[in-house]
């Protein structure tokens, strides 16, 4: 990773973009995996739970950007993020071990509770 002084909005926003089009591309490859895979309705399930999780990061996370947040912590939450929702799509479609799903999910959970905290801390004012 860079320094901060590697940073500013425009990168933030577009690592934002950027993270975002990658979970909606994941969200649509799975679409596809269904017909191919031998249980699809494991896939479905992947994909009902990745719009259940992904709508309310994608709003929250936007919203997050917009707090001026620190750049290296917000990449660092889009990384993780991406990579945890990956984990638990590939926990619907292959064996693998029921924690891992479990912290992928909590995980994910977890960075869109923070960027949403810190939206309402940012924002409090407004009420």
């Amino acid at each position: 990773m860079g320094s901060k002084a590697n940073f500013n909005s425009g990168n933030l926003i577009q690592s934002y973009y950027l993270y975002s089009a990658l979970l909606a591309l994941k969200l649509l490859a799975l679409k596809p995996l269904a017909s191919i895979v031998c249980h699809p309705e494991k896939v479905q399930r992947a994909n009902l739970s990745d719009l259940k999780n992904l709508t309310p990061f994608w709003l929250v996370a936007g919203l997050y950007m917009t707090t001026s947040p620190d750049p290296v912590t917000a990449i660092t939450l889009l990384r993780v993020y991406v990579v945890a929702r990956i984990i638990a799509a590939i926990g619907y479609v292959t064996r693998i071990p029921t924690m891992m799903k479990e912290l992928a999910f909590f995980v994910s959970f977890t960075i869109t509770t923070y960027m949403a905290a810190c939206v309402v801390m940012k924002y409090n004012h407004a009420l």
